[in-house]
């Protein structure tokens, strides 16, 4: 039996930034690696995985897995699909749910959605690994009750903090 070419449902890079923006706005990581997979499917995976410098059959596990990808597939792929990853502020998410509600100065506004955003993004736009890494940490140090936070997000303490040190990339859905 023959093979037909994956035929993508996406005329446009515009159709698939849509597709991909409606699965992480869900925040499940499931939707968010099926998309992603799906993604990679639709733009050629032969293409992503050169672009990428991942294996085709990494990326075809990667997101398939129960268990996900790490966070520098993730970043990776998106840069080959020639998307970017950015944050915005998503009301009632767990870091509003404890953050102070008067204005804040210093490292303190990165206990806000807009401070994280504001500190993140530019991370995020480098695409680079370590500068991702550093600025969750940074976060994360600047919440004024990590055991807390990490309590609401269902993370250890200590996973959270390791998760963010060093060379390490964390697992996906850490991130």
């Amino acid at each position: 039996m023959a093979k037909t070419a994956h035929r993508s449902q996406y005329a446009s890079t515009a159709q698939l930034e849509k597709f991909l923006n409606q699965a992480f706005q869900t925040t499940d990581r499931r939707q968010v690696c099926l998309a992603l997979g799906e993604a990679v499917r639709a733009q050629n995976v032969t293409t992503i995985a050169v672009a990428s410098g991942i294996e085709r059959a990494h990326l075809y596990g990667a997101f398939a897995s129960e268990r996900g990808p790490r966070l520098s597939t993730v970043t990776k792929v998106i840069t080959a699909l020639r998307m970017r990853l950015v944050t915005v502020h998503s009301p009632g998410s767990a870091l509003e749910r404890y953050s102070p509600q008067f204005p804040v100065h210093g490292h303190l506004r990165y206990r806000t959605p807009a401070g994280v955003a504001e500190l993140l993004n530019p991370a995020l736009e480098t695409s680079d690994l370590r500068a991702i890494c550093s600025t969750f940490g940074e976060i994360i140090r600047a919440q004024e009750n990590v055991a807390e936070f990490a309590r609401r997000i269902q993370i250890g303490r200590t996973r959270l903090y390791r998760s963010f040190m060093g060379d390490r990339s964390p697992e996906f859905t850490t991130v």
